[in-house]
């Protein structure tokens, strides 16, 4: 199997890189989000994860029905490095693994996406990524979107953009930047431009 093109999908949290995503799977590109694949690994169906997390952090990060509180995990992690350090290893080599069995599957896209929030702090995911895009957006319109998904308030979220690499850096590193400070149009027109110049590559 010849190696497809590999796009990296980055973002601060609530800059809209799921929305961005979404776009270019309409246009035939095959998505593989590690928020996902998160979310699938610690969920009811793998108890074997959530084992894992209990012996790590105790009883007190899951609901009554054995589910995992994520707030509560996020609220133990975000105010404990050691714990996050501690989460990371128990997570991150799995999510990896997953992302690396997705890519070796034949398919008919017109090549990969991998979106990673943290990207420029994932040297394995820098390593598998030809060309690397920055989904930007006003902070202004991150609180807003991030408060009407998750309920967070400004003081909260602005304590998960501190655990990430700033906007400037991570323009400086993208090979592309997309700019989420409009409508969808106005995305929609950016991701097409940016689809054109992948299909390019691959000709």
């Amino acid at each position: 199997m010849s190696k497809k093109l590999i796009i990296g999908l980055t973002g601060l949290i609530g800059s809209g890189k799921t929305t961005v995503a979404n776009l270019f799977a309409e246009l035939g590109v095959s998505i593989i989000d590690t928020d996902i694949i998160a979310h699938e690994l610690t969920s009811l169906s793998r108890i074997d994860v959530l084992n894992e997390l209990k012996d790590c952090f105790g009883d007190s990060i899951f609901n009554l029905d054995g589910s995992l509180n994520r707030s509560e995990l996020r609220n133990v992690v975000f105010n404990s490095a050691e714990k996050k350090l501690l989460l990371e290893q128990v997570l991150h080599p799995k999510i990896f693994n997953e992302v690396m069995a997705k890519l070796s599957l034949e398919h008919n896209f017109n090549y990969n996406m991998i979106v990673v929030p943290l990207l420029f702090k994932s040297p394995r995911y820098l390593e598998l990524t030809d060309y690397n895009v920055f989904v930007d957006s006003p902070k202004e319109l991150i609180y807003q979107r991030v408060n009407k998904r998750s309920g967070l308030l400004i003081d909260e979220v602005n304590k998960i953009l501190e655990s990430q690499v700033s906007a400037d850096i991570q323009r400086d590193l993208s090979d592309d930047v997309i700019i989420n400070d409009s409508d969808i149009v106005n995305l929609s027109s950016q991701v097409q431009i940016l689809n054109k110049k992948y299909l390019n590559l691959i000709k």
